[in-house]
């Protein structure tokens, strides 16, 4: 390297050019880098994976899952048949699965109490029993009584009529005489005058007038007398019908309290209960001899119409009633769609289902305030689904199914 750098200093170089050429070169030849086509393939993919990537973060977003629990229910509604007071069942007069119309009696139930006499309703029965026919026999008593009175007094009546018109006629008479008795008078006036009768002769005859007149006005009083009595009998007899008919209505009210009390005992016998709404009777909970307590549920009646031998499903459409937390329900609104997962068909096998919403309640249920017949269903899935969960209010969240069955190996099975 001396010798060369003086060379170069001079401008003369004492090797020639080839040397240096050769002694860089190794033995081996050239370093060549080789680059096959995939990587140029691979460098494009993430130069496009990356530049997506970016614009993702830039301009895209994120859509929000929420998981909330659920039951299917029918459309139409249910109803719950309670047990109105304890007692036991003696008799189901519908099986599951049939249709029932509103007002129709699905179960007959005893309460009967007993003591040591016996039973107690059915001691009370007797005693109103005998209450009845001592009314009944009461009330046979008084109509007969009041037959003979009124046969009694419309004999009466007729008798003074009678009397009446027999004193009428001895009125006539006793007026003929007083008319006889003036012309005599009269006469015996006028041959007093002419001297041929005496004064005394003629007093006599003023005598015997004023008998004759005094026994008129006798008779004429009697008639008056006999006028008031009939009218008193015939005023006895219209009384008569209306203390009857008083009487009568006051046995008839007190028939009718032992009728309601007879019922009312009745009732404490047995009990029946009658369904308040037309629809299909599920859920049976009990059997004829069963004890049963006092707002114990029965029986369920779903709501529908009638269904037909050509129908698929006599409970009708089924809909879905999602319970979701207030976290959860914020952005929920009608027409969105929903992913299903049915605990009786494992989504992993059969998939997810769809269903799209639409109702959501405008206030929370609080815990206490759900259905009966679901709350502890509800609150027990939501309790297994968050760890969250506090009892806090839920929102209902309706789910109209896009398919009322699902297909299993095969087979679509109802829902």
């Amino acid at each position: 390297m001396n010798i060369e750098s003086k060379s170069a200093e001079s401008g003369v170089s004492l090797f020639r050019a080839e040397i240096f050429s050769a002694a860089n070169k190794g033995d081996l030849g050239s370093i060549r880098l080789a680059r096959p086509i995939s990587a140029l393939w691979f460098t494009v993919g993430a130069l496009l994976i990356g530049t997506a990537f970016i614009y993702l973060i830039i301009v895209g977003s994120v859509t929000r899952k929420a998981r909330v629990i659920g039951i299917t229910v029918p459309a139409g509604g249910s109803l719950s048949i309670i047990a109105p007071s304890s007692g036991v069942l003696i008799k189901s007069m519908f099986q599951e699965g049939e249709y029932v119309h509103k007002g129709q009696t699905l179960f007959e139930l005893s309460i009967e109490r007993q003591v040591a006499s016996g039973e107690v309703s059915e001691i009370v029965s007797r005693q109103l029993a005998a209450e009845v026919r001592s009314l009944d026999n009461q009330q046979r008593f008084r109509i007969a009584q009041n037959q003979e009175r009124r046969l009694a007094l419309q004999q009466r009546v007729e008798s003074l009529a009678a009397e009446i018109k027999q004193v009428k006629e001895e009125l006539i008479l006793a007026q003929r005489r007083l008319r006889l008795a003036e012309r005599s008078l009269k006469q015996y006036e006028s041959l007093q005058a002419s001297g041929y009768m005496s004064s005394a002769q003629v007093q006599q005859k003023q005598e015997d007038l004023l008998d004759l007149e005094t026994r008129a006005s006798n008779v004429v009083r009697n008639i008056v007398q006999l006028e008031a009595n009939r009218r008193d009998v015939e005023a006895e007899l219209r009384g008569l019908d209306t203390a009857m008919a008083s009487e009568l209505s006051e046995i008839s009210r007190a028939k009718s309290s032992l009728a309601r009390e007879m019922a009312e005992n009745s009732s404490r016998k047995s009990l029946m209960i009658t369904a308040r709404e037309s629809g299909v009777l599920t859920t049976v909970t009990n059997q004829a001899g069963q004890a049963v307590s006092v707002g114990q549920v029965l029986a369920v009646i779903i709501a529908t119409a009638q269904p037909t031998p050509k129908s698929e499903s006599s409970i009708g459409e089924l809909e879905a009633h999602l319970y979701a937390p207030s976290r959860a329900a914020g952005f929920v609104a009608r027409g969105q769609e929903v992913l299903i997962r049915y605990q009786a068909f494992p989504y992993q096998k059969f998939g997810l289902q769809r269903g799209v919403v639409s109702d959501i309640s405008t206030a929370p249920f609080a815990p206490g305030e759900l259905p009966s017949s679901l709350a502890s269903t509800i609150l027990s899935n939501a309790q297994q689904n968050s760890n969250r969960f506090n009892n806090e209010a839920l929102y209902r969240i309706k789910v109209r199914l896009a398919r009322q069955t699902i297909k299993t190996y095969g087979k679509e099975q109802g829902l």
